[in-house]
């Protein structure tokens, strides 16, 4: 059974002409319009169970969309996550991932198609699954403070010491890798660094709203990811609210723009 659910609408606000933004409403209801698409999109599917769509370069069949629209719906495999990030995975795959220069590909804003050069920003989010755990996390790679934040929606399934050392890792290839290309010699953060940025930078996990389930996690990353990226309070991601945005998700990978520029 479907049910579209209510919420409010976009509303524009009076902005400096220099930055020409609109402030995101995480709630605004879902188009008609893609709606009316979805639906028929499933219809079809009833009708021929081995269509296959491309997204980008992810293949999806009916499971796909079925999980983001069940209330429970568990994202299966790591599907969704590419998709929404689906240039990212593309353009890597076609210049091949050769460990320092996709890196420095990626903190230059070469890739993916919707990047920028870190040097024009102060913090970096990114997801990141914990493999042994099949649990995604959102990261925050904060350049001025030189330190990692972790937003996890279930703190209760890894302890702090275990996630610290499952992404030890990253706080010792980020220091490095910016250090390969002078990144805080030369540039704008020259004098703004607030700590010795070529040591392990710290990890820190921060304190989130939790989900009450066990099928969230990456829905709950790529909400993470938006809302803090647009300096929007977390207050409307929680357990209650994720159908509503994976029905959202689905729609907006079907209409062909989910969380790209």
């Amino acid at each position: 059974m479907w049910k579209i659910i209510e919420a409010s609408e976009l509303v524009q606000k009076n902005l400096p002409e220099t930055t020409r933004l609109w402030m995101l409403d995480p709630m605004k209801a879902i188009p008609h319009d893609d709606m009316v698409k979805l639906l028929k999109l499933c219809w079809e599917w009833r009708h021929d169970p081995n269509l296959v769509m491309q997204f980008g370069n992810v293949k999806a069949e009916i499971e796909f969309f079925a999980s983001l629209v069940k209330a429970d719906g568990w994202l299966k495999g790591d599907n969704h996550i590419h998709t929404c990030f689906t240039d990212n995975k593309r353009r890597k795959e076609q210049v091949g991932w050769k460990i320092r220069n996709s890196l420095l590909n990626v903190v230059n804003g070469k890739v993916p198609v919707c990047g920028m050069d870190w040097q024009n920003a102060y913090k970096v989010y990114t997801p990141c699954m914990l493999t042994k755990y099949k649990h995604w996390v959102a990261v925050m790679i904060d350049l001025v403070n030189c330190e990692i934040k972790v937003y996890d929606s279930m703190v209760s399934l890894i302890p702090d010491e275990i996630l610290k050392e499952e992404l030890t890792p990253l706080s010792i290839t980020i220091p490095n890798l910016l250090n390969t290309i002078d990144f805080y010699e030369d540039g704008v953060y020259a004098n703004d660094c607030s700590r010795d940025w070529w040591c392990p930078w710290p990890i820190e996990r921060v304190d989130v709203p939790q989900q009450f389930n066990q099928g969230d996690c990456g829905m709950f990353v790529l909400k993470y990811i938006e809302l803090l990226s647009a300096k929007i309070p977390l207050a409307t991601c929680t357990s209650q609210n994720m159908p509503f945005f994976q029905l959202k998700l689905a729609a907006e990978i079907l209409r062909g723009d989910a969380y790209m520029a």
